[in-house]
């Protein structure tokens, strides 16, 4: 009993570091090219359904059913203009590896990290017009000289950066199971 206790805590550990490491790969992708890769969210979703898995039929079940009626709903919010597609796919993901209390901490977090993203690049936006990066610049430079090109221009936010935070925030808190 104590050695099939210690196999599952690893697996979780290891399935939490890799849905973290899938997160921030999102994030950084979303941040870069605003778009986020359907293969991220497949693995997340696989990821988290595996490890629901080991808790039963009931938690599976539940993570899923939740996922779908988020997916749902996000669907409608970016059928309206609200919100990207690749978002919708990268939150309903990873609402499959979550418990009930630590979805509802996730989108918590995930809506003040948006509202913090929104603040930041409407305040930014008055900064003087970017120049342009002198040739052999470092790659954090280009993309600040990027994003503060995007800033002036009436466009999407990075959404996937505060998902990322509200998944790993739920992730590593581990309100529940």
């Amino acid at each position: 009993m104590m050695q099939e206790f210690s196999v599952i805590t690893l697996w979780q550990f290891v399935a939490v570091a890799a849905a973290v490491v899938l997160l921030l790969i999102a994030a950084l992708s979303d941040l870069l090219s605003r778009t986020i890769p359907d293969s991220v969210s497949i693995a997340l979703a696989a990821l988290g359904l595996a490890n629901r898995a080991l808790l039963g039929f009931s938690a599976v079940a539940t993570s899923a059913a939740l996922a779908l009626l988020l997916f749902v709903l996000l669907a409608i919010v970016h059928a309206r203009g609200g919100l990207g597609g690749g978002d919708v796919k990268l939150v309903s993901a990873a609402a499959f590896g979550l418990s009930p209390a630590s979805l509802y901490q996730m989108l918590l977090c995930m809506s003040f990290a948006g509202g913090l993203l929104a603040v930041l690049h409407l305040s930014v936006r008055r900064l003087p017009r970017p120049a342009r990066c002198p040739p052999g610049a470092s790659r954090l430079r280009r993309l600040w000289t990027i994003e503060k090109w995007r800033w002036r221009r009436p466009g999407c936010l990075p959404y996937g950066v505060a998902i990322a935070t509200g998944g790993v925030w739920a992730l590593l808190s581990g309100t529940g199971t």
